[in-house]
């Protein structure tokens, strides 16, 4: 009896230390509360409301169709040739293809390597005919077992970080479209500002022009002409100013399109209509506190990596647990 119990309590404790090997080490992860309001401030009761009525109707930030909500044909072909061609979005491009193979790998682990062969041979004998001999086989290399969950939780950190990347490469696109049309909009305000500097130029200059014939004909002083003179020198300057300013708004738009900019390009709107963007749906706040991932990216990839931080954790707690790897005569 006394042997029984104790062989019963062996057993018990066995399977404890099982299930407490087959559990992750890795600590829970919980999303943190977000520190925004869940309506305008100020807003009262009946706002709020209508806010969070309109909110659940309305169109995700994250869903947002750029080309209908950039009305000038210019702008939205430039954003489609910065998708394209623009460097930064290529690296995120290619750091999701990384950790994708990464979290392909390290899903690998977690299983055996099977090898299988197939091979026939055949040789005369003596009596005239041939023997044929045929062989196969199928291999299974040492793997580790996964007790302590340390592969599962390497293998959640390289998905992890899978997640992140293709949240920061949804960051990346979205702050460059919003690049794009701030850089097409300044070129476009320094367009209209270097024509009004030319004309004042040239107001300037037939200014000049009228104070140095009153001048010599001896209606006015060398006073207005010297006054002419700074005019024209200031609306000289202004022009410089514009047209270098001009130049170092271009230059950045060709560095987010990623090359230079095509002649065949549409011609641009006015500024008074290329700046009338269309209004975001009402109650955005709330529901950005609602759905704080699927309305910025950004926020989305940090908390992909806080997961993958706690998931690491849990794998760097698991390295000091002792792993087993069976030999060859244990297959």
């Amino acid at each position: 009896m006394t042997a029984g119990r104790g062989a019963a309590a062996a057993v018990s404790t066995l399977l404890a230390l099982l299930l407490a090997a087959c559990s992750s080490m890795a600590p829970p992860y919980e999303r943190p509360a977000a520190p925004v309001a869940a309506v305008f401030p100020g807003a009262g009761a009946g706002t709020s409301t209508n806010a969070s009525t309109n909110a659940s109707t309305a169109t995700p930030a994250d869903q947002l169709d750029w080309q209908r909500f950039f009305n000038d044909p210019r702008l939205k072909r430039l954003i489609e040739l910065a998708l394209r061609n623009n460097r930064d979005l290529r690296i995120a491009v290619l750091n999701i293809e990384q950790a994708r193979a990464t979290a392909q790998a390290r899903d690998a682990d977690r299983w055996p390597t099977v090898n299988a062969g197939l091979a026939a041979s055949r040789q005369p004998i003596a009596s005239g005919g041939s023997s044929s001999l045929y062989t196969a086989g199928v291999q299974v290399t040492a793997y580790e077992l996964d007790l302590f969950q340390r592969l599962r939780t390497l293998s959640d950190v390289a998905a992890a970080q899978v997640l992140a990347s293709l949240e920061a490469r949804k960051a990346v696109q979205i702050s460059l479209v919003a690049a794009v049309a701030t850089a097409h909009l300044s070129l476009t305000a320094d367009d209209e500002q270097l024509r009004v500097t030319q004309q004042a130029l040239v107001t300037r200059q037939d200014s000049l022009k009228l104070v140095q014939l009153r001048v010599d004909n001896g209606a006015s002083s060398d006073v207005d002409l010297r006054q002419a003179e700074s005019l024209f020198e200031s609306a000289r300057v202004a022009l410089a100013q514009a047209t270098r300013q001009r130049a170092l708004d271009e230059n950045a738009l060709v560095l987010l399109l990623g090359q230079a900019l095509p002649l065949e390009l549409p011609p641009a709107l006015p500024i008074a209509q290329a700046a009338g963007l269309p209004e975001l749906p009402v109650g955005l706040p709330s529901e950005a506190a609602d759905a704080p991932a699927r309305c910025a990216p950004g926020r989305a990839a940090a908390d992909r990596r806080q997961r993958q931080h706690r998931c690491g954790a849990g794998g760097l707690l698991s390295e000091h647990q002792p792993d087993r790897q069976p030999g060859p005569g244990q297959q």
